[in-house]
């Protein structure tokens, strides 16, 4: 079976192009008998001879000529596929892909590591994706994405919890717990009761209060391994559980504030004038904000990642907490 060496090809290719082994030679910067060895090499390779030589001239054989022309293809299409790794190695040392979703910008780590990075790694830069998690998450797991940094929590997650297709939201917070990640920040999860409820007068509220309170809570659209414990801890405390129409975080304590009733708050965004938070006992919900590598990401944002690990440890010293 015939394996096409690409240095035996281009030996036969500049030989045919200048009907010369010595013009050949001086175009490959070889000597004149490591063409002349390379174009027999071939020769046997293939079981008959690509030119017809005298002592005088060298010309294609009847073979060589059938062959050349493919050979010729061969080569452009190496030189097109060597340009276009080298331009992708050059994109991939100096530019990333950063996944943000638009509602993150409040968040104040995002902004805080940004503008670190920006001024500590000006040669590299990146182009954000501000759409929600629940495209950026299945893009990481699928290379389109080289790194985001996400509002949620790593969890197994199966091929129905991230779709590949966008043809639906069914994860806005749930991400594989195979991917690297530093946690930036961690808040944990309370409860939004309306200041007139005589819940908003407890520090702590028992989970025997909640018996027969009507709670609003987010929808199944934020990943199972989320709503599935939380909406478990509400019914073993006898409360009532409500998915309002539009299921994401301040919809829902919107949705609350308006019917006078109590709402799941993530603690990561301020909660309307009408409720406050309260702590409930036993209730260990949370969701971290967290740089999230994806498996296929570049060298710029691996250096990216690396950078967040660094400045997230600095934030985390002791002279830092003491400060």
């Amino acid at each position: 079976m015939f394996h096409p060496d690409l240095r035996l090809l281009r030996s036969f290719a500049a030989v045919a192009a200048e009907n010369s082994v010595t013009r050949a030679a001086q175009r490959l910067n070889l000597t004149q008998p490591t063409v002349s060895g390379q174009i027999k090499e071939l020769e046997q390779e293939i079981g008959f001879p690509l030119f017809h030589r005298t002592t005088r001239s060298i010309r294609l054989s009847s073979h060589g000529a059938r062959l050349l022309p493919i050979v010729q293809r061969i080569l452009a299409q190496t030189e097109a596929l060597r340009g276009e790794v080298e331009a992708m190695q050059t994109v991939g040392r100096t530019h990333f892909r950063l996944g943000a979703a638009m509602y993150s910008m409040d968040i104040p780590e995002r902004s805080l590591l940004l503008d670190a990075f920006a001024v500590a790694m000006p040669q590299l830069s990146y182009a954000i994706d501000n759409r929600l998690q629940s495209a950026q998450i299945p893009d990481l797991m699928d290379e389109k994405l080289d790194v985001s940094v996400l509002l949620g929590l790593s969890a197994p997650c199966s091929a129905d919890e991230i779709d590949p297709e966008h043809t639906s939201i069914v994860n806005e917070t749930q991400y594989s717990d195979t991917l690297e990640r530093v946690v930036l920040r961690r808040r944990w999860m309370n409860l939004l009761v309306p200041v007139g409820s005589p819940l908003a007068a407890l520090d702590v509220i028992r989970q025997s209060d909640l018996r027969g309170q009507t709670i609003a809570t987010l929808n199944h659209e934020h990943g199972s391994a989320l709503t599935d414990p939380i909406e478990a801890f509400f019914t073993e405390c006898g409360a009532e559980l409500v998915i309002p129409a539009e299921g994401n975080s301040m919809a829902v304590d919107r949705y609350a504030e308006r019917n006078g009733i109590c709402s799941l708050g993530i603690g990561w965004f301020p909660a309307p004038p009408g409720l406050v938070a309260r702590e409930v006992e036993g209730m260990r919900f949370f969701l971290d904000f967290a740089v999230v590598l994806g498996p296929g990401a570049n060298r710029a944002a691996r250096q990216f990642f690396a950078f967040a690990q660094q400045w997230q440890a600095a934030r985390e010293a002791p002279e830092s907490v003491a400060a």
